[in-house]
């Protein structure tokens, strides 16, 4: 994967347009459900990613190999998100915004079969939205852990460099995150 990252790099910074169609092509769907998850509604999360991709493609030569392209990818994504979340702070923010359902089951590891009830269907999407509320309602920092972390399934390690905090720290706020999470889901009953 990160040999495959090299090589597209290098084919773009010697002019291959091609090859960053091919890096688009291969994070626009972990790029936008990370935003997704972040600033919490479908027209912010399409606005943000194309601002990433454009941001990529604008200082993709300044990629230094720090990390690997992903982390890089990644940390742009959330700074966006929360560049967004922040401006949008001052607005009215609808906590009713809801999670696509891939994340929604990812984040609950709620699984739901066609032999459900319509009423076992009824409660988990009820619940779901319970979630996609008070998710919403999380601090930002704890928003990006949870989402990092539960959603894209990312280590420690990578956490730690997106988000530009130790290790130590991204498990301390990602415990405090999951128990505020927990916490406020009990209330919501």
């Amino acid at each position: 994967m990160v040999q495959e990252d090299s090589k597209l790099l290098e084919e773009f910074l010697k002019g291959d347009e091609q090859a960053f169609e091919s890096l688009v092509c291969k994070y626009k769907t972990v790029v936008y459900g990370t935003i997704h998850s972040i600033v919490g509604n479908i027209q912010d999360a399409e606005d943000v990613s194309q601002e990433v991709f454009l941001n990529i493609y604008k200082t993709l030569n300044s990629f230094r190999g720090q990390s690997s392209l992903s982390s890089w990818i990644y940390r742009i994504a959330v700074n966006k998100s929360i560049d967004n979340v922040r401006k949008k702070k001052n607005k009215a923010i609808s906590l009713e915004t809801e999670l696509d359902n891939d994340e929604k089951l990812k984040l609950l590891d709620v699984l739901s079969s066609k032999e459900d009830s319509d009423l076992v269907v009824l409660e988990k999407t009820e619940f779901q939205k319970t979630v996609s509320k008070v998710m919403n309602s999380l601090p930002e920092k704890f928003r990006v852990i949870l989402t990092l972390k539960e959603l894209e399934g990312l280590s420690y390690d990578e956490i730690s460099k997106i988000m530009n905090i130790s290790v130590n720290k991204v498990k301390v706020w990602l415990f405090r995150a999951r128990k505020k999470l927990k916490k406020d889901l009990a209330l919501s009953d």
